[in-house]
């Protein structure tokens, strides 16, 4: 049978992220896991829902919305759970601060504990899960420290992580904005000929998604930088400020907070490429 892609969209505290159960003759496999419990705990009776074998689980990126629930995910089934290696380490370097920052403000719905990857690939190393092949393609840090794209099979369909959003405005507070331009550009030529992006945030997408992250990234550096003057830190006036600019740009859109909170990292991602050598 042709592996069917089932999705599975979190709600507005969930950050309205997307995990993914593609679906072959032999079994399932996953990508990624939700950020709350109650949507790890509902992507487990979807997948149970479909009455086959877990056959693995991988990792796009190392931002907790897209592993965070993977230990209810598993259930205690003993499969493969594959990262790139540099998503795995990411991953296992930054997961108590994550908790610490982010588990009071979700409370009950945060996991006690995180379910890391047993398995790494490197750069176009294939892994096989039953029937279902997919080949891990690195572009390195963008909207995170490290983001891999999982193509599957023969490459017409692609499942892209955080490296594009659609119709949502975007996490930036990692400050590598000049990372992820390049890493754009990249995209565009090896995955032009990708006839399905499964994005992380929104709707599936064509390749042109790449164009118009360009230009909401473009625009929201010209937005930080004019408002940075060249500082490294915004105030909390400056931040709403630059969220407001960019409501202009994408009305309307879902994920506005994001905004202003990864406003000041750009700001000192600017003012760093800005200092003298």
């Amino acid at each position: 049978m042709a592996p069917i892609v089932h999705t599975y969209r979190s709600g507005e505290s969930g950050l309205f992220v997307n995990s993914y159960l593609v679906e072959g003759a032999d079994g399932v496999v996953a990508i990624d896991a939700p950020l709350l419990l109650s949507d790890g705990r509902a992507f487990r009776a979807r997948f149970d829902a479909l009455k086959k074998p877990l056959l693995g689980v991988l990792v796009t990126h190392p931002h907790p919305d897209h592993y965070n629930t993977i230990t209810e995910l598993l259930a205690g089934d003993d499969v493969p759970v594959i990262a790139h290696g540099d998503v795995d380490s990411e991953i296992r370097a930054k997961d108590d601060a994550k908790r610490a920052q982010w588990g009071p403000m979700f409370g009950d719905e945060w996991p006690a504990g995180a379910t890391f990857a047993n398995q790494t690939v490197a750069d176009e190393e294939s892994v096989a899960l039953g029937d279902l092949r997919f080949t891990a393609w690195d572009f390195g840090p963008c909207e995170s420290e490290s983001e891999t794209v999982w193509l599957l099979g023969d490459g017409d369909t692609a499942f892209i992580g955080d490296l594009a959003f659609n119709g949502t405005h975007v996490y930036l507070a990692d400050g590598h904005t000049e990372a992820w331009l390049n890493a754009i550009d990249r995209a565009e030529e090896a995955l032009g000929g990708v006839r399905t992006l499964y994005l992380g945030h929104g709707a599936p997408a064509v390749p042109a998604v790449f164009a118009d992250q360009r230009r909401y990234l473009l625009m929201a550096r010209e937005a930080i930088g004019r408002v940075a003057s060249g500082r490294p830190q915004l105030s909390e006036e400056e931040a709403k400020r630059v969220a407001s600019l960019m409501e202009l740009y994408l009305p309307g859109a879902p994920l506005g907070w994001l905004v202003g909170a990864g406003a000041s990292a750009v700001a000192a991602e600017l003012a760093q490429d800005a200092a003298p050598a």
